[in-house]
């Protein structure tokens, strides 16, 4: 039996990003095409398979039984695709196309030159991204991301996500340097404003859930969302900060501005890892787990540690 002409790969695309967008609008923005060529595309596979994928009564977009069965076996069947042509390129020693690679702030002054010198031949285009984690785990979500070099991952449970573990940043209590008092957060607020790392960011979020497990409320007077803010105002005898050993290994010029100590109890830390989509991109993504732990353990960490040699017993066994 042949497979009706508007049944191709690149209907199945446009199918599978409306649905995972929520409709048709939001998928043309994303394939930069007009939302007049994603309804005829659609149109058209609807035609060839006979049946209707999209409930249009339904605001937003709702699936029949038929749209359900079809992005179930659709997506296993453009991952099984992807992975073929990736594997066929690497077979024919072509790199893969194109890679959008998303990290933190901190983590990418950290690795996106190791990154393009040691890695760079694997792909022909990279194009590396920086920002918030919480809008690029969105970005992954709608495949504007491939690979994500990320701290605050809330994508655990998603099916079709793959996690390769980096290893676990601590955080440590950051003062200004002519801070005398006791290193604890709650003697530190009683003297100084706290520094809040944005809480629209996956690392904000996680220092605000620690601050509340040790019931610890902090007023709201300063929030920044980027790691040079955040030191540059300790430094300054702003306020005081939590943060974390990459983040000070991606500003070491201000480390001797910096008191830093360890956080005397309820010590926490944010696990890095790379997160990918399963059976895409062949081993890419482990590789670059494996080159991001080498080059934080070997380049990052050292300066750190011999400014700071009592961080060591933080990082366990990294």
């Amino acid at each position: 039996m042949l497979l009706p002409a508007e049944f191709d790969f690149h209907a199945l695309e446009v199918f599978v990003l409306t649905v995972e967008l929520g409709g048709m609008t939001a998928s043309a923005q994303q394939l930069r095409i007009t939302q007049s060529a994603v309804s005829q595309t659609i149109a058209r596979l609807e035609q060839g398979i006979g049946a209707t994928l999209f409930d249009r009564t339904l605001r937003p977009l709702g699936l029949t039984p038929a749209g359900r069965a079809l992005y179930e076996r659709a997506t296993h069947l453009l991952a099984t695709a992807r992975t073929m042509v990736d594997e066929v390129r690497e077979g024919a020693n072509q790199p893969i196309d194109k890679v959008t690679v998303a990290m933190a702030e901190s983590l990418a002054i950290l690795l996106t030159g190791p990154l393009l010198s040691r890695l760079g031949p694997r792909v022909a285009r990279w194009r590396v991204r920086s920002g918030i984690s919480l809008n690029q785990q969105q970005d992954f979500l709608a495949r504007r991301v491939d690979l994500l070099i990320t701290g605050s991952s809330v994508l655990e449970k998603q099916e079709g996500v793959v996690h390769h573990d980096v290893l676990d940043d601590p955080f440590v209590l950051v003062f200004p340097p002519n801070f005398r008092g006791v290193a604890d957060p709650i003697a530190a607020a009683e003297g100084l404003p706290f520094v809040r790392y944005s809480l629209d960011t996956g690392m904000g979020q996680r220092i605000e859930s620690q601050l509340t497990r040790m019931r610890l409320r902090l007023p709201n007077v300063i929030e920044v969302d980027i790691v040079p803010q955040q030191l540059n105002a300790v430094a300054l005898g702003i306020g005081w900060s939590i943060t974390s050993l990459l983040c000070l290994a991606a500003m070491p010029a201000l480390i001797p501005d910096l008191r830093i100590e360890p956080l005397p109890r309820a010590r926490f830390a944010r696990r890095i890892q790379v997160v990918s989509r399963a059976g895409e991109l062949g081993d890419l993504a482990m590789e670059t787990a494996t080159l991001a732990g080498e080059t934080i353990r070997q380049e990052s960490l050292p300066p750190i540690l011999a400014q700071l040699p009592w961080a060591e017993h933080l990082l366990g066994g990294a």
